[in-house]
């Protein structure tokens, strides 16, 4: 009762809900043609691996545009960089029902990437100053649910709504980011006010560039570990289990249990120190990494079965708390005059980690098999949880000593 009543009043906070229903849009849209696009690429005429290209194409331009979301922040304003987001996701969508031609879902993917950067860094900022400092946990949370639902409905229903309801409905509904213009000049306005009582004159931009990637660098590596691992499992799913069933329920119970913990994580975080939170979440990816290299060494089947599962529910609370308490860690460590940067650098860490992650697990496997490469991840988990906790530490000693 007392957390819906809280909830609750959070969404009263002006801003919060359009915010919200924007990033639901923008996600939505991203979601639905991640799965299909490389599909109808392959339907045109393109080989295996030139399919793979467009979601390549689709996350480097979204990493690239993220570097550079905060910059423009400061020259136009948010109301026109959260249009210019919302029509490079929505727009370009009808490009792809129009042809399967590689180059113009290529393009498309590209324009959406662009799209999907802007409103990734766009979004984790806006909450952070739209919400008041005690309640920034909760607000990262509910971001986060905005961010992860659509993911978790539309990702995984796509190529049923595309059978059912036919490709041109399907990039129809991928338009829908235009639908949020509506919200976002007087959206803008809000923020663009926020961010002037944020924002106070400090020392030279490098410097506080490069004093802000330090500080929370450790904190960083405990999200890219997390995704890195993440992303491991969401690629070779179906490699380690003897059949799709099996690899369809493993991810369900890591995208179905990372939905909930983004927003649970977040409401404690208001209430607990966050850097025990981190600790408790990387000691959990380290214990469902090993679980699941144990899956594929274990000789039998229903004892693989097991690990794997629990290895991947476990992930699953890791990968979704750990994205909510990282986010929330690093704006406190950084302070109120550094949102948008951090937002800048968690965000490209989350999608790198996510791509180096099944980049290095099929390496490793490639040589030594899965159950090395997982174990591999789980060491990590076991580094990132010893860094976070010598690093904090360090910085309370500091922080006590003035």
């Amino acid at each position: 009762m007392l957390k819906t009543e809280k909830s609750a009043g959070l969404l009263a906070t002006p801003g919060v809900v359009s915010l919200l229903l924007v990033i639901a849009l923008g996600i939505g849209s991203f979601s639905i043609l991640l799965p299909l696009s490389p599909g109808w690429a392959i339907r045109g005429g393109a080989s295996e691996a030139a399919a793979g290209s467009v979601t390549a194409v689709l996350m480097a331009f979204t990493v690239l545009t993220q570097l550079y979301v905060d910059r423009a922040l400061k020259h136009f304003g948010w109301g026109t960089v959260l249009a210019a987001g919302l029509l490079a996701l929505g727009a370009p969508a009808l490009l792809q029902a129009t042809s399967f031609d590689l180059a113009i879902i290529l393009l498309s993917s590209a324009i959406r990437g662009i799209g999907f950067g802007i409103m990734t860094v766009c979004g984790a900022t806006a909450i952070a100053l739209l919400a008041p400092p005690e309640r920034r946990g909760a607000a990262v949370g509910l971001y986060g649910l905005a961010v992860a639902s659509p993911q978790l409905v539309l990702v995984s229903s796509a190529p049923i709504l595309e059978q059912h309801l036919g490709i041109l409905t399907v990039t129809l509904i991928a338009t829908l980011p235009v639908f949020g213009l509506f919200w976002t000049r007087a959206l803008g306005h809000l923020l663009d006010d926020h961010t002037r009582a944020h924002n106070k004159p400090a020392g030279s931009g490098s410097a506080q560039r490069r004093s802000v990637f330090f500080l929370i660098a450790p904190v960083l590596l405990s999200l890219f570990i997390v995704t890195s691992s993440g992303g491991a499992i969401m690629t070779f799913a179906g490699q380690i289990t003897a059949d799709a069933a099996s690899a369809t329920f493993a991810l369900l119970c890591l995208t179905g249990l990372a939905t909930p913990t983004r927003w649970v994580f977040g409401t404690l975080s208001d209430r607990y120190p966050v850097k025990y939170l981190i600790i408790a979440l990387a000691a959990a990816c380290c214990l469902g990494m090993a679980a699941l290299s144990a899956s594929v060494l274990a000789p039998d089947a229903a004892w693989g079965l097991t690990w794997l599962y629990l290895g991947s529910s476990l992930l699953g609370v890791s990968y979704g708390g750990m994205q909510t308490a990282t986010l929330v860690c690093a704006y406190r460590l950084a302070g109120n005059s550094q949102i948008a940067r951090v937002a800048v650098l968690w965000n490209v860490t989350f999608d790198l980690g996510t791509g180096v992650g099944a980049m290095f697990t099929g390496v490793i496997a490639a040589t030594t098999g899965f159950g090395v490469a997982f174990g591999a991840l789980s060491a990590a988990a076991v580094v990132s949880l010893l860094l976070i906790l010598t690093h904090l530490q360090a910085v309370n000693n500091n922080a006590s000593s003035r």
